[in-house]
């Protein structure tokens, strides 16, 4: 296993900034100028990649069923999606692709993709796992509703492919999800657990304030990636709209995460030119709490603890008292190792 993997050249996991994702999902409508338009705008909304999701209809559901339509008519054909994400490949963003099918994985292959994502309701499709991490890209697995057992088996059929370039994904999509259903703590178990890097599937009402807090806090967590949907106009109430962020708002978002991480620091203490600058001008002192006569012993009583840059830290005071001054010191003068005999 590795805590790092790779988009293209940049490195994602342990020690590196967190990878913002900017989902697509099916806010393109159908129409592949949209699709193209949303990949102009996650990379001046600052996302460091894009995701599209690449799936046949007939592939997914039969045709009797009630959504079989609004797949078809959210559908780009395989043409379609070549030239869209051919001309999206030229904005230098990594381009990761949601596969739900051998047509699409297929295509995938043909183009630029950086790295595929297996959709949580793939995790028991155990040969669809195997062809996809057959590619040797960077595999990121899906895992809303999945419990650690059937994680252990995906990862294990990766594996099994010669795919180390994994990724857990932690998310449910509930149109939107509820802030209590984010459960941010579980980053860490998965970490722990299978010591792979983790990422964050943002859900929340994108019209909340809490949509842009939230991911920041995710990082915060252990998220080494954040995936985010974005949208054209949330006000068109379009396909995949409610959690979805508009470039204005998205960009906000990248802001507050990238400003969490330099708040992060590390496990060391914290010491640092202003740290120890301040420390040195705001630290108690033991100053003498009156006249202190030449060779008179110090009492406990005589001696006062303030601020002060110069002068022995309260902790020591035990060791002088008892003490003669070689000279008289004024009241108020910070007491040094010199000034006694």
């Amino acid at each position: 296993m590795s805590s790092t993997l790779a988009f293209g050249e940049r490195q994602v996991g342990e020690g590196q900034p967190a990878f913002v994702l900017a989902e697509v999902a099916s806010a393109h409508q159908g129409e592949a100028n949209q699709a193209l338009s949303l990949a102009h705008t996650a990379k001046n909304a600052n996302a460091d990649g894009v995701k599209f999701q690449l799936f046949r209809a007939s592939e997914l559901v039969p045709p009797n069923d009630p959504q079989s339509s609004t797949f078809k008519k959210i559908e780009l054909s395989l043409e379609q999606w070549e030239n869209v994400i051919g001309e999206a490949s030229g904005l230098a963003l990594p381009i990761i692709a949601d596969v739900f099918d051998q047509a699409s994985l297929f295509l995938g292959e043909k183009l630029p993709i950086a790295g595929y994502k297996i959709h949580s309701t793939d995790m028991e499709n155990p040969e669809f796992i195997r062809k996809v991490a057959a590619t040797g890209k960077p595999l990121l697995l899906s895992t809303g509703g999945c419990g650690l057992g059937r994680i252990e088996a995906a990862i294990a059929l990766a594996r099994e492919e010669g795919n180390e370039h994994l990724m857990l994904l932690h998310g449910i999509q509930n149109f939107p999800t509820k802030t209590e259903e984010s459960h941010l703590l579980y980053l860490r178990t998965l970490k722990s657990t299978f010591g792979y890097p983790v990422g964050f599937l943002d859900h929340v009402d994108g019209n909340s304030h809490f949509a842009t807090v939230l991911p920041a806090l995710a990082v915060a967590f252990g998220a080494d990636l954040v995936e985010k949907h974005m949208t054209l106009d949330r006000s068109a109430k379009g396909f995949d709209y409610e959690s979805a962020l508009e470039e204005k708002a998205f960009r906000a978002m990248v802001e507050l995460i990238r400003e969490a991480e330099k708040s992060f620091g590390d496990t060391s203490v914290p010491v640092g030119a202003r740290a120890e600058r301040y420390h040195r001008t705001m630290r108690r002192a033991i100053l003498s709490g009156e006249l202190l006569e030449k060779g008179v012993p110090i009492r406990k009583e005589q001696l006062a603890f303030l601020r002060s840059e110069t002068g022995i830290a309260p902790f020591e005071s035990g060791r002088l008292v008892g003490r003669r001054p070689r000279r008289d010191i004024a009241a108020f003068e910070p007491l040094t190792e010199d000034l006694f005999e």
